[in-house]
Formats: C-alpha cells, sequence, structure tokens
C-alpha cells in the first residue's frame, strides 16, 4: 500500500516537473521574429529574411516583421523587396515609415536625395565655398562675379550677409571653435598665403608668409594651430603642415611622393583627417596630431576626398557612382549613405559641428551654387510611398 503511494507521488511529481519544464521552455523560446532580429544585428541577413518570412506566414500585418524585413533586403540589395516592404508599411499606417535611417535608404533606392536641399540665395554670385559657425547658425561663404573673390558673413537665409574680407581672390573660409576668428586664404600679395580675420574686424593677420602655396586650412579645436596644404618644400610636392598661431612655427605632417590634401581636425583635437593619393586612387587616411600612425579610414577604386570626421560618421566627397557627389560612413556600423543624388557636381562638403547640416557647392550651367542640406528631416515617406507605386505600375 504505501508502496503504491509513493508511485503515486513520484508520478504527479514527474508530471508537475514536465510541465514546468515545458511551460519554461515555451517562454524561453524565442519568436521568428526575435531569431531574425538578432541574425540581423549580427549580419546574417540571408538567415534573417528567412525567419522574418516565416513570422510573415503567421501574420501578414505585422508592421514589425515588415520594417525589419525591409531593412534585411536593403543589405542584401534586394531593391524591389526592400521597396515592397517599405510601402507596406506606409499602407499599414506604422510610424516605423519614418524611420531615418530606413527613409534615407529608401529615398536613394527610388531615385532621389535622400535629404531636400535649398539655395543659399547671393544675387547671382559664384558661391566657391562656405563654412558654418561653431553654433550652425552663421556661415562664411566665399564668393564672386568675376576672378576676385570677397568672403561675406551671414545666416543661411542670406538677407543679412555682410562682406566682411575683399581685395584679390579669397577662398577656404574656417571658423575658429570659438567662433571668435576666421581663417582664410589670399593672394592680395601675389601668392596665396592664410591670413585670420577676427569677426568684431578689429584684428587682421597674415598667418604665413612665403612664396609657396597655401590653401585649405581649419583650425585646430583649441585655437592654438591651424592644419592646411602647401608646396613649401618642394614646388611639385604637395603636403600637409600646421602651423601655431601665435609663434608662426611650422610643423610638415607628411612626407610622400603624391598627394596630401584635405586635412581636417577631428573634434577632440588628437587626431586629422585627410585625403592621399598614395596608394594610386585617392583615399581618406587619418592621423595623429604629430603626423604619426597613419591610416586608411575610407578608400574605393574612386577618388574620396573633402573629408570630415563627426563623432563615428565620416563625411567627404567621392567620384565612386561616377560624378562628384557627398557619402557618409560610419566607422563603426560600415554603412555607407549616399547624401546627394543630382546632376551636378557637388564639390566642398562643409559639415556642422553636431553632423545635422551640410553646405555644399553645384557647379549649374557654369556658376556655382551654394546649397544647404537638413539631415535632420529626410524625404517624406508618403513622397517616397508615391514614387515606389509609380515604379511598380511601370
Amino acid at each position: 500500500m504505501k508502496v503504491n503511494e509513493t508511485s503515486r507521488i513520484s508520478i504527479v511529481v514527474l508530471s508537475v516537473l514536465l510541465s514546468v519544464f515545458v511551460f519554461m521552455n515555451r517562454c524561453t523560446r524565442k519568436t521568428d521574429l526575435e531569431v531574425g532580429v538578432s541574425a540581423l544585428d549580427k549580419g546574417e541577413y540571408v538567415k534573417a529574411v528567412e525567419f522574418f518570412k516565416k513570422a510573415l506566414a503567421k501574420d501578414t500585418l505585422d508592421p514589425e516583421v515588415h520594417y525589419h524585413i525591409c531593412r534585411a533586403y536593403t543589405y542584401l540589395d534586394s531593391t524591389d523587396r526592400a521597396l515592397g516592404h517599405y510601402l507596406k508599411l506606409v499602407d499599414l499606417g506604422s510610424d516605423r515609415k519614418n524611420d531615418r535611417e530606413l527613409r534615407q535608404l529608401m529615398a536613394i533606392m527610388v531615385g532621389l536625395e535622400p535629404y531636400p536641399s535649398s539655395i543659399v540665395p547671393m544675387r547671382r554670385l559664384n558661391q566657391f565655398k562656405a563654412a558654418f559657425g561653431p553654433h550652425g547658425d552663421l556661415i562664411a561663404v566665399a564668393a564672386a562675379k568675376t576672378d576676385k573673390a570677397d568672403i561675406y558673413l551671414g545666416t543661411l537665409d542670406a538677407t543679412n550677409m555682410k562682406k566682411v574680407i575683399t581685395g584679390g581672390m579669397n577662398t577656404d573660409p574656417h571658423f575658429s571653435m570659438d567662433g571668435a576668428f576666421l581663417v582664410y586664404v589670399s593672394n592680395r600679395d601675389g601668392d596665396e598665403d592664410l591670413y585670420l580675420h577676427s569677426i568684431d574686424g578689429e584684428e587682421e593677420k597674415k598667418l604665413t608668409d612665403n612664396t609657396a602655396q597655401d590653401f585649405a586650412p581649419g583650425f585646430a579645436p583649441e585655437g592654438k594651430e591651424v592644419v592646411f596644404v602647401s608646396n613649401l618644400d618642394n614646388p611639385y610636392k604637395w603636403e600637409i603642415y600646421a602651423i601655431d598661431v601665435e609663434s608662426g612655427r611650422t610643423r610638415r605632417l607628411t612626407n610622400n611622393d603624391y598627394w596630401d590634401g584635405f586635412p581636417r581636425f577631428t573634434a577632440n583635437g588628437r587626431s586629422i583627417v585627410f585625403s592621399s593619393k598614395r596608394d594610386g586612387s585617392e583615399d581618406i587616411y587619418v592621423m595623429r596630431r604629430d603626423g604619426g600612425a597613419q591610416e586608411v579610414l575610407f578608400a574605393s577604386p574612386a577618388d574620396d576626398n573633402d573629408p570630415t570626421l563627426v563623432r563615428e560618421d565620416l563625411f567627404f566627397k567621392s567620384q565612386m557612382d561616377g560624378e562628384w557627389e557627398i557619402y557618409r560612413y560610419n566607422l563603426k556600423t560600415k554603412s555607407l549613405v549616399r547624401l546627394t543624388n543630382n546632376q551636378w557636381p557637388d564639390w566642398n562638403p562643409q559639415v556642422s559641428s553636431d553632423g545635422t547640416k551640410l553646405l555644399v557647392s553645384r557647379k549649374i550651367k557654369g556658376r556655382w551654387v551654394l546649397y544647404f542640406i537638413n539631415m535632420e528631416n529626410p524625404v517624406e515617406a508618403d513622397f517616397i510611398a508615391a514614387k515606389i507605386r509609380n515604379r511598380f505600375s511601370k
């Protein structure tokens, strides 16, 4: 009798333990969507798509699944599939359609510029180059009607532009981080030298004074040095130098047989990004402030140059798609986004310190026109959807 009672208790205990095991197993088992997202985060895009398809078979109207499978297809370059799932997000009225990164990718896929651009109007002047002030609310523009360029200060709407530097060809303006000074290039004394101009107009200083061509200057964050390009040591070799603003002492940072140019300090002042043709095509490099530890940041078979590094985002111009366009490359995720997409060459990209604003000069019908691009607000989802529907209707 006691044996039977013990057996019954054992069976009940085992049954309870089995039920708990099954329940726990069900609770810990990931859904198809969760497995797909995990695979997507690891870069296993084919696997991710397989699990997203399983999830869609159970619920064809789940916007989360359409969002993630759309992302997976973009990484697999499956354009029509990605666009189809994005269109489903729009039709479902999901907020996922407004995802910033997804909107910019979808816009590119349908041939749109991912961010709207607007002209900075300046009475039909040739607007060669511009620069943002440290807070993004003030800009300096090098502009001209003839072969002599002046530098103007004002705001993006250009309603209060004021000419502050004149006489000769004045170009390449760049603000100090405190907004107190501009460094720029001028040939007013016969050859290209660097000058300092105080924003309050009380100080003007010639920074370099030599027979070489000095250009592309950029302030160090603390304002003590300016980095620039020059053929100071050899008329046929363009190298990168740094000059102390107070003492005028110049340091040579690069030394090779090929073009090195477009230097720009990183925000912490410890490094300098630049471009070089030392490996054939022009690529983007980074080096320490003293010129050491030079290494490649981005390379393609085309020419890539004019870099600015904002945190993990590298902005630059490139010919990788045929014409000069502006790109953004994230050093952490390795994602590359084409920021401009039009029939004109885009030059002289200048990025605000927070990476949300872009100024670019476009040569349109023989005239340089300055454009402002707000990178906080990609093309609207409904506009992209209309382009997708038009594409699928053909």
